[in-house]
């Protein structure tokens, strides 16, 4: 027994070894550089990511035509503490956001001026009212159904002295790239075995630890056979097959992978109780569309739908009212001590907190929201001005945002939220060119955390973090969106945080704040 211990005691020294060689590695541009360099490496993970499915359709009439989704050749180095962090968190946030759903009154207080100017919002606001509003269903009583992607950046500012892990949204509709991120991992998983140098003393015990693997793709799947599951009990005798209905643009590009689920557009047609679609009930409806105003033609016509899916039995994922709590404006109440209290506990409301970043309502007429758009306006390389709802429109920065906040009334700012910018750390990144050429960049990276919450009534069936997701841009780059070209889905590598920091100190140079110089200084 004691020598098993003290060998399980060795591998585990050995690989902590490995890890923080394989992070160094990684954190270096020329190490990168010189094994990005290697034409076989690149094909192997051009190879293995198409061989995964780790495509898109530019012409979704036309399967044969499938094209690389943009990928990362190597790991992207990331905190480890601060992953871990997310993965934790990550089920008080489900129930945070299945809370805030199910407090309607609440919500439509809260959004009653953003529902003015956000058209989107609007809609929402008013489907809730006539389907749960006074006489109609308890949204608290159905079963629920929540899909989530919870998204971070890391800020030098906090860096290694403080809580460098900041939220940035919360994805309540169409959260994307779950199965690619899974896929590209194992693509990563396979390279560095097969190209690191083997002085880097690699095991399949280091690359467990440092790379994660994500089970995405199962979890979300597990999560709508809990939902039909749970709608199958509540009907048993149910007359018609029941299956589970995906709403989809016609164009949409990110499909993968054939599912036995119903896709049907435009006949749908509700009763008292059960969803009908082509004789089919529909126990599940989820959503990959309707969160973006070209999303609705013809106008009635979709929103009549929406609305009749909404009334129906059938788990909406997301419902109207999960959707309503992905707003901008809930996130930015929430990040009031006062109004998170509301449904949460103080210990869970902090930490909770801690990864909040300043943001506010530049309509609202408080002190602190109009010295925060002073500030905006002064200096705006500091902020970001957001627009409410996904995919809706375009972040504003820098020189734009001046110009929005003065080029609008108080009231019709609504339909923004500013929030302080964030200070990513940055590290190099290996990317394919325009020309097919390897470029290793400065990149900053955003983690997305999947996770799924499904309850039938007060009882809570699921609650858990399925899998992550990472995605890099050039530090230069402002706007997001990996299918327009702006970003690269990517693989978290996971560094020990006495390494990540000290060499993205260097990497960032006067983006570090004086209190983590010292910390770093003090590491050294």
């Amino acid at each position: 027994m004691a020598e098993a211990k003290r060998r399980k005691t060795g591998n585990a020294e050995t690989e902590e070894v490995a890890v923080r060689l394989i992070s160094q590695f990684l954190l270096a541009e020329e190490r990168v550089k010189e094994l990005t360099s290697k034409r076989e490496l690149v094909d192997d993970v051009l190879a293995g990511a198409v061989a995964r499915g780790v495509v898109m359709y530019p012409n979704p009439e036309a399967k044969s035509q499938a094209a690389l989704v943009p990928i990362s050749l190597l790991p992207t180095p990331f905190a480890a503490d601060c992953y871990l962090q997310a993965v934790e968190l990550g089920p008080t946030f489900h129930e945070l956001m299945d809370k805030v759903a199910c407090d309607l009154p609440w919500m439509r207080q809260v959004l009653h001026e953003t529902g003015k100017m956000d058209a989107i919002c609007g809609r929402l606001l008013g489907i809730c009212e006539r389907v749960y509003g006074s006489g109609g269903k308890e949204h608290c009583r159905d079963v629920r159904l929540n899909i989530m992607r919870n998204d971070f950046m890391l800020d030098t500012r906090s860096g290694l002295g403080g809580h460098p892990m900041k939220q940035i949204e919360i994805n309540m509709i169409a959260a994307s790239f779950s199965t690619h991120g899974q896929d590209l991992t194992e693509t990563h998983r396979y390279v560095l075995t097969k190209y690191l140098p083997k002085s880097l003393g690699l095991t399949p015990g280091a690359l467990a630890a440092a790379l994660p693997t994500s089970r995405s793709a199962e979890g979300i799947a597990a999560a709508m056979a809990g939902a039909h599951f749970a709608y199958s009990g509540r009907r048993p005798l149910r007359s018609r097959p029941c299956v589970v209905l995906f709403v989809a643009d016609e164009d949409e590009k990110n499909e993968k992978k054939p599912c036995a689920v119903e896709r049907a557009a435009g006949d749908e047609q509700s009763s008292a109780k059960a969803l009908v679609v082509d004789g089919r009930e529909v126990s599940v409806a989820y959503f990959r569309s309707g969160y973006w105003p070209g999303q609705f033609s013809p106008l009635e016509g979709c929103w009549s739908a929406r609305e009749a899916v909404e009334a129906s039995e059938a788990v909406k994922c997301p419902s109207a009212p999960a959707q309503l709590a992905g707003m901008k404006k809930v996130q930015q109440t929430l990040c009031e001590p006062a109004e998170l209290h509301r449904f949460l506990d103080a210990d869970r409301a902090r930490l909770l907190s801690q990864t909040f970043a300043r943001q506010v309502d530049p309509s609202s007429s408080s002190a602190d929201a109009q010295q925060a758009v002073s500030a905006a306006k002064s200096e705006p390389a500091n902020w970001v001005l957001k627009p409410q709802v996904e995919g809706s429109g375009e972040l504003f920065f820098d020189d734009d945002i001046p110009r929005v906040l003065g080029s609008r009334a108080q009231e019709q700012l609504a339909e923004f939220i500013l929030m302080e910018r964030i200070r990513p750390p940055v590290t190099p990144s290996a990317v394919l060119g325009p020309s097919g050429d390897v470029v290793v960049r400065s990149s900053v990276a955003e983690l997305g955390i999947f996770g799924t919450f499904v309850a039938d009534g007060q009882q809570v069936v699921r609650n858990e973090v399925v899998g992550h997701l990472l995605r890099s841009k050039g530090k230069h780059t402002n706007q997001g969106g990996v299918f327009v070209g702006n970003a690269v889905v990517d693989v978290p590598f996971l560094v020990p945080r006495e390494i990540f920091w000290p060499s993205v100190a260097q990497q960032n140079g006067n983006h570090c704040n004086t209190h983590l110089q010292r910390e770093l200084n003090g590491i050294r």
